[in-house]
């Protein structure tokens, strides 16, 4: 953790001309967590976890609902054509909690591709940005050649392999694993390397 800790800030903070903005998921984990096994132990003095353990869910014991739940964390994804990039935890993908996170990174005069979520296109209205709603029908993802939002989709993708090696990390250092995503989703593995050391010496 301590060198997670010493890649600091990984997201830019300012976003314009064409920008791109959609959300991914990652699973909550309590890696590590020994609630479970304190409960067994003393359900007088440990309460029950909030949810089964995962592999419960996995074994076919108890069924999980389908589609996205709480137990799913949102994760803001904004990039633009000139490279930069953002992906940070965020709280729900509620109206004023999409408004507090776009409007301190996104220009006033930005052109705004996001699929139909009501949050980006109320924030479109509020700040009178040409909005564009791209989904992925025939003939919809992209508009006049140049609005979609591919960029942002491949970052996810991007997201997803690098995090599949750690299997889940715990929930509670996320932030520390988008950072450094980040980092080396800009630089080669040695840049990489070179910055972290540099801000631990």
């Amino acid at each position: 953790m301590l060198i997670l800790e010493a890649i600091g800030h990984g997201s830019d903070t300012k976003f314009g001309g064409i920008v791109e903005v959609d959300e991914t998921h990652q699973r909550e984990s309590r890696k590590g967590s020994r609630e479970w096994v304190l409960h067994r132990q003393n359900p007088s003095l440990y309460p029950r976890p909030p949810r089964h353990q995962w592999y419960v869910y996995k074994s076919g014991r108890v069924k999980m609902k389908r589609g996205l739940s709480r137990w799913q964390l949102p994760l803001l994804t904004i990039t633009d054509r000139s490279g930069h990039r953002f992906l940070e935890r965020i709280k729900n993908r509620s109206i004023p909690v999409i408004d507090a996170a776009l409007s301190p990174v996104v220009a006033t005069d930005a052109v705004l591709c996001t699929d139909g979520a009501a949050a980006y296109a109320r924030f479109s209205t509020k700040n009178g940005l040409v909005h564009h709603v791209l989904n992925n029908k025939p003939g919809q993802r992209v508009v006049e050649k140049a609005f979609h939002i591919q960029n942002v989709n491949s970052l996810h993708s991007r997201y997803d392999e690098f995090m599949r090696p750690f299997k889940g990390p715990a929930s509670k250092y996320l932030k520390l694993y988008l950072r450094w995503f980040l980092l080396r989703s800009r630089l080669s593995s040695e840049e990489a390397f070179r910055k972290v050391l540099e801000g631990i010496l």
